[in-house]
C-alpha cells in the first residue's frame, strides 16, 4: 500500500488553469488542501466538480503577503501525516510511476527530496492557437528547458518530504532542513510563459496587484512587479532558451500520457 500522499495550493481567480491543474492531481495525490484568497470566478466551482473530495479553506490573509502564506501554509501541513508538497497553479508536479515513486520513497530512508524544476515557455509564433481545455495540458504545450542546466542558481525545484512541515524559506525554493536530493523521476513543471497567450499574460501582470508593497521594498516577489514590455523581455529570453521536452530521455515520458 503506497504512502499518503498530500498537496497544499493557495489560489485567486485561477480559473483558467485550474482544469488542467486539478484533472491532474487529483489522480495523483490522496488528499489535497486549496487555500482560496477570495476568489470570484469559477475557480471553488471547478475544485468541487474536479477534486470533489479535497478542502477548500479560506486564507486569513486578505493578500499574498509572502510571509503570511508561507506561514499558514506550514500550519496546514503539520495537520497532515505522510508525504506531502506546496505546489501554485502554475506548478504541475510530474512522477514516472505513483506507487513506486511513493514506495521507493518510503525505502529510502530520506525524508525530503526536491522535483526538479523545468521552466515551460512557448517557442515565438511556434503554437498556432490556445490550447484545448478538454486535453491534458502537456500534450498541447512541450516546449521549455530544465532549470538546473540554463540559470546557476535553480529556482523553480519544489520539495517533497513527511516532516512535520517544510521549514521553508521565503518563497519556499529553500528550506532550514538538510538538504535535499533531487529525486531523478520527479519534475515540477512551471507554466510560467506557456501556453503565452492573452488569459496568461493578464495572470502575470494582475497578480502583482494582490501582494503587500511592503514585500516589494524587501525584494519578495520582485518577478511579479513589472509592467507589459519588461514581461514581454522576460518571455523572450525564457523563449529563446526553450527545447522540444519529448525529444529528452530523461522527462519525454511526462508528454506522453
Amino acid at each position: 500500500m503506497a504512502a499518503d500522499f498530500t498537496v497544499i495550493c493557495h489560489y485567486y481567480n485561477e480559473e483558467y488553469l485550474l482544469s488542467w491543474w486539478l484533472k491532474h492531481h487529483s489522480k495523483l495525490f490522496n488528499h489535497g488542501v486549496m487555500i482560496d484568497y477570495g476568489s470570484t470566478d469559477k475557480s471553488n466551482d471547478l475544485i468541487r466538480q474536479l477534486a470533489p473530495n479535497w478542502e477548500i479553506r479560506k486564507s486569513r490573509n486578505p493578500n499574498f503577503d509572502i510571509e503570511a502564506c508561507e506561514k499558514e501554509v506550514m500550519e496546514i501541513e503539520r495537520e497532515f501525516k505522510g508525504w506531502k508538497t506546496v505546489l501554485n497553479t502554475t506548478e504541475f508536479l510530474y512522477v514516472k510511476n505513483k506507487d513506486d515513486f511513493l514506495n521507493d520513497l518510503e525505502k529510502s530512508g530520506d525524508s525530503i527530496y526536491r522535483a526538479n524544476g523545468i521552466i515551460m515557455a512557448d517557442p515565438i509564433g511556434y503554437y498556432k492557437s490556445d490550447p484545448d481545455p478538454d486535453k491534458p495540458l502537456t500534450q498541447q504545450r512541450f516546449h521549455g528547458y530544465l532549470e538546473k542546466e540554463k540559470h546557476r542558481v535553480p529556482e523553480r525545484d519544489r520539495f517533497i518530504h513527511k516532516f512535520p512541515d517544510g521549514a521553508y524559506k521565503i518563497g519556499r525554493h529553500s528550506s532550514k532542513h538538510p538538504k535535499a536530493k533531487n529525486h531523478p523521476e520527479a519534475f515540477v513543471l512551471w507554466f510560467g510563459f506557456s501556453p503565452w497567450n492573452k488569459a496568461m499574460v493578464q495572470r502575470k501582470l494582475f497578480i502583482q496587484k494582490r501582494i503587500p508593497i511592503k514585500n516589494k521594498r524587501r525584494g519578495w516577489g520582485k518577478q511579479h512587479f513589472v509592467d507589459a514590455n519588461k514581461l514581454k523581455k522576460m518571455y523572450r529570453a525564457r523563449a529563446a532558451l526553450s527545447e522540444d521536452l519529448r525529444l529528452r530521455e530523461d522527462c519525454n515520458w511526462i508528454f506522453s500520457d
